[in-house]
């Protein structure tokens, strides 16, 4: 079978560098094969200096590096591609970009967040559905080895409870867990499923905490350290163990990434339910509103 052609939208994250080099070159310790990144629309924020600023850098080395190809338009470029990353850091502008790929049914990896708010994520879903084409959208974390080896663990039994924890940090033009807290939401329902009912945060200048309470009494936590050593990972609470992990540096998250979206290109199949995505999105809208209202928000608030 024939490499699938890929198309990336947005350069301004250095996810585009990274993951262009583990598809395109074979040398690469981590390389995916089955795939080529051929051409991209460097598209950006404006208002953004952490989009604004970097995309010229990112252009560059994927023309100098890997001869991709660039394109003025979405449309003109979905002329030679079998598949699109949608790796535009800025997550308001997933539903725009997104649309003309899902129209033409290519499938389409958004990388996170989803999008900047449900509303847009639930339209995404409704486009997928009408246009009869598969998206999916995760943080790497998901598949990191360590946190997927807990995950698995079938000796652990039910899951009962999770914390999960991640680097926190904010920037203006995306509220609150948006932005990075993702990264932890991600794990945290990668363990508990979905059918949160409930979420509350207590945030100081030291930590974010947003605890979540699921519709059959299970409660999952994610903390967001702002200050002292930070990484990612989880403890889980399980019918028969309580396991722990925290992420492998030595596999890079995105290689393992990338595996699951060549599959997914080849297969059009998602590796979870999109309907996951979306109360991952409700859930860190409704944290928002709830460390700005300073009260536990239900997500029905947020999903309706």
């Amino acid at each position: 079978m024939s490499d699938i052609r890929i198309g990336i939208i947005g350069f301004d994250t250095s996810h585009v560098p990274a993951y262009t080099k583990v598809i395109n070159d074979p040398s690469d310790q981590f390389y995916v094969p089955g795939g080529k990144v051929v051409a991209g629309v460097p598209t950006f924020s404006k208002d953004f200096d952490l989009s604004y600023n970097r995309v010229e850098g990112f252009k560059k080395e994927l023309i100098e590096k890997y001869n991709v190809k660039i394109y003025n338009t979405i449309e003109d470029m979905l002329d030679v591609v079998d598949a699109v990353l949608l790796e535009s850091v800025d997550g308001r502008r997933h539903l725009k970009e997104v649309e003309p790929v899902l129209k033409a049914g290519k499938p389409v990896f958004i990388d996170k967040p989803f999008t900047a708010n449900y509303g847009d994520a639930k339209k995404i879903a409704e486009l997928s559905e009408k246009y009869n084409c598969p998206v999916f959208s995760c943080s790497s974390l998901r598949f990191d080895t360590n946190i997927c080896e807990v995950r698995n663990d079938n000796e652990k039994g039910k899951v009962f409870g999770c914390d999960c924890f991640s680097p926190e940090s904010r920037v203006s033009v995306m509220p609150g867990f948006f932005w990075y807290g993702i990264h932890g939401i991600e794990i945290l329902f990668s363990m508990m499923g979905t059918g949160c009912d409930s979420v509350e945060v207590a945030s100081t200048e030291i930590s974010d905490v947003a605890t979540g309470i699921w519709k059959d009494g299970r409660i999952g936590t994610y903390r967001g350290i702002k200050t002292g050593f930070a990484t990612y990972g989880t403890t889980v609470f399980g019918e028969k163990k309580v396991r722990h992990a925290t992420y492998n540096p030595d596999v890079p998250m995105y290689s393992m990434l990338i595996k699951e979206i060549m599959k997914f290109f080849q297969t059009k199949k998602q590796p979870f339910p999109l309907d996951e995505t979306l109360e991952i999105i409700a859930f860190m809208e409704a944290s928002f509103l709830s460390e700005q209202e300073k009260r536990p928000v239900f997500l029905k608030e947020i999903m309706k």
